[in-house]
């Protein structure tokens, strides 16, 4: 079958929604989502308005290249953010036209653009270990979801705040600002989650699964005229995945100390607070995204039960 690689700076409405269709596909035959929860965000701002991110790169194979009702056989997210070391990549290819060198076009077409560039391979199925070996690509990344049985009989530790702090929830029109200040100080050597700006937190509380009541904020109260954030666990419910044999689940989706607050404990009191609310919320889960190489936190998710379900993986030349 013959086909041909478009790049654009941005999409049409109508594309981008062709690439979600891909996604969806895909998701539905493999169990796993190929695309990151931000790609995913920025394809459905796409849809709804026509904008486009400056440091982001779209490739789209297309069975009939320049023609208007092209399908869409395979696509590449690249992100090539001037102050990130590498450009990043995750792609996609449709389940039909699979094992007919899609995947091979698109990586030989990012590394020749973006040399050491890295792609993200969700799960790491089959399809992708091949990909990357005959390119030559290695593992560089390992990023681990682990899961916790949240029965109604977990023996999750009891958990008390320490003195002079307090929890509340995260209040909409209040808290957006001074948590951006917070998470950026916190994860300010995390290449993702210490970029975020206003524009991507006002996109992920427009998603149906946001619940503020489940965004828990601890304060630093022994100045009651001057609440401090100190910490946060902003907890995740979303259906489980099309084609999953999975139940719904709760996600551990961001845990953040302040730096001037870290080695007071607050870390794995966070934590707790988070898992009993899921728990509380009659949940039969909670999982849970870890690097692999993050020994000490992978040690903490165990001992409160975590076990490794599955890995993603991040391939480099």
């Amino acid at each position: 079958m013959e086909f041909g690689i478009e790049t654009s700076q941005k999409l049409t409405p109508r594309r981008s929604a062709d690439v979600l269709a891909v996604a969806v596909r895909a998701t539905t035959h493999d169990g796993v989502k190929p695309l990151s929860e931000q790609t995913v965000l920025d394809l459905g701002r796409l849809s709804e308005s026509g904008a486009a991110a400056s440091q982001t790169t779209h490739l789209m194979v297309l069975d009939r290249p320049g023609e208007i009702n092209a399908h869409v056989l395979g696509y590449a997210h690249v992100e090539h953010d001037p102050r990130a070391e590498f450009a990043t990549y995750e792609l996609v290819v449709h389940p039909e036209h699979r094992r007919r060198g899609v995947g091979a076009e698109l990586i030989v077409h990012v590394l020749a653009t973006w040399p050491g560039a890295r792609g993200w391979a969700h799960g790491n199925l089959d399809g992708a270990r091949g990909l990357a070996a005959s390119r030559g690509l290695r593992v560089v990344r390992d990023l681990w979801q682990m899961a916790l049985a949240l029965k109604g009989d977990s023996d999750l530790p009891e958990v008390a705040l320490p003195q002079g702090f307090a929890v509340r929830s995260f209040e909409m029109g209040r808290d957006e600002e001074e948590w951006l200040r917070v998470n950026a100080a916190t994860f300010a050597g995390h290449g993702e989650q210490g970029r975020i700006v206003r524009s991507d937190l006002n996109d992920r509380m427009s998603q149906p699964w946001f619940d503020p009541h489940g965004f828990l904020l601890i304060e630093d109260v022994s100045d009651p005229d001057q609440p401090r954030l100190a910490a946060f666990h902003w907890t995740k419910v979303e259906p489980a995945e099309p084609g999953s044999s999975r139940s719904t689940a709760g996600e551990v989706y961001v845990v953040g100390v302040d730096p001037a607050y870290q080695g007071r404990g607050l870390g794995s009191v966070t934590t707790l607070l988070g898992l009993r609310h899921l728990q509380a919320c009659g949940l039969a889960e909670a999982t849970l995204y870890v690097d692999g190489d993050n020994a000490a936190a992978v040690s903490t998710y165990r001992r409160l039960g975590f076990e490794q379900t599955h890995v993603d993986v991040m391939y480099a030349p």
